[in-house]
């Protein structure tokens, strides 16, 4: 069976003076796959022990919430008072940087690069994903969190000003802002309102309150389902998910993932692990989750789960992408060229089915090192020539 990721030492900071970096690449791609190498490995660093991805996936409703509550709470340092509004615009730089142009960084909603010096606003302003009217006021700790206040051209952030996200009507829909980046490739332009929707699961988890679950940065604000309408991602977590599930996570949240993550300590759950929020999530009225099963193919974000509005997901690298998907109870798009998995309209337990090559044929196109066993037979494959455990040359016949 082919592998998903190889195993990559360069650090992502390398791209920048090598190639074109898509900062909304997904991990189909061999930019992001450089990326996502470094970005795995602080990953790994941050979720251990109690907290092990594995342990975190074994719960669900409160109980999640309440792990991931302590966690955030535990290792933030924002309740700190060197930690203020003013000191966000400065940070920026190292946070949200566009890995094309040093220097630089990349906006909130049109994805367009800025210069990253503050220059009082003219260029580019802050953002409050979750708005002052819900309880992110500057002076509080959620007002001034780098997870949740980003970088925004100053004349696309006034166009939002205080409209609620949210589908139809008087909503604010970032998927209908135009991307400004020549570096962002289209059949990866997905939208922001993924990043919209993970940004608001983690102010939820970090200052909200579930099943008696809270820490010291609770202020009895940032609560879902206030009400105010069922096409709002606050009002309406199955549209909380649909956003969170039909935009994956790109190499322009991981980067900026990593960046707050040095900044203030802690790191947003919801791009580490996706699925954690439909765990989290799946128990509230009108989520009605299916199954996910994998055979002969692994899948990116992980799902073991998926709500009737489907999901995106990526397959493997650009040499180890399956030609066909075979998926059923579901609609479902597939291209090769991106590894781009479509998901929709999801009426039963999905099940994702790709060819599996066999033991031979893996051997004979694996392009790097490995030791296997062929017919009781030590084999070596390397550069794409098999040896035996003499360094002898073998040859296969079919």
């Amino acid at each position: 069976m082919k592998r998903f990721f190889t195993s990559l030492a360069l650090p992502f900071l390398v791209l920048a003076g090598t190639s074109a970096v898509d900062m909304q690449a997904h991990l189909g791609t061999k930019e992001a796959q450089e990326a996502y190498t470094a970005y795995i490995a602080k990953q790994k660093k941050y979720y251990r022990g109690d907290n092990a991805p594995d342990k975190l996936r074994a719960m669900s409703g409160n109980e999640l919430f309440g792990a991931l509550n302590t966690l955030m709470g535990n290792t933030t340092q924002i309740g700190n008072s060197t930690f203020t509004y003013n000191s966000l615009r400065t940070q920026y730089v190292n946070v949200d940087k566009d890995l094309n142009v040093p220097g630089n960084i990349i906006g909130y909603y049109d994805g367009s690069s800025m210069n990253g010096t503050w220059d009082s606003g003219k260029t580019y302003n802050r953002e409050h994903t979750w708005p002052h009217s819900k309880g992110a006021d500057k002076d509080t700790p959620m007002g001034h969190d780098m997870q949740s206040v980003r970088p925004a051209n100053t004349a696309i952030n006034s166009d939002r000003g205080n409209t609620p996200y949210g589908e139809h009507g008087a909503y604010y829909d970032p998927d209908e802002v135009a991307i400004n980046n020549s570096w962002y490739v289209p059949s990866n332009l997905g939208s922001y309102r993924g990043d919209c929707a993970r940004v608001i699961l983690y102010d939820y988890v970090v200052y909200g309150e579930a099943g008696g679950y809270k820490n010291e940065l609770y202020l009895g604000n940032a609560q879902l389902l206030s009400k105010l309408g069922t096409n709002g991602v606050f009002e309406s977590i199955p549209v909380l998910l649909k956003w969170h599930m039909n935009d994956p996570v790109s190499l322009t949240e991981m980067v900026r993932n990593d960046g707050a993550h040095t900044y203030q300590g802690n790191r947003n759950p919801f791009i580490d692990y996706p699925e954690l929020a439909i765990l989290m999530l799946k128990a509230a009225n009108g989520v009605t989750t299916y199954s996910v099963t994998t055979t002969g193919v692994t899948i990116w974000p992980a799902y073991s789960l998926t709500t009737k509005d489907g999901f995106i997901a990526y397959l493997g690298d650009k040499e180890n992408r399956p030609e066909s998907v075979t998926v059923s109870g579901a609609t479902s798009s597939y291209d090769k060229e991106t590894g781009r998995l479509t998901i929709r309209n999801v009426s039963q337990n999905i099940s994702i089915t790709a060819p599996v090559p066999s033991a031979l044929e893996d051997i004979k196109e694996d392009k790097k090192a490995l030791k296997t066993m062929y017919h009781g037979q030590l084999i070596i494959i390397k550069n794409g020539k098999a040896y035996n455990a003499l360094g002898m040359p073998v040859n296969f016949v079919d």
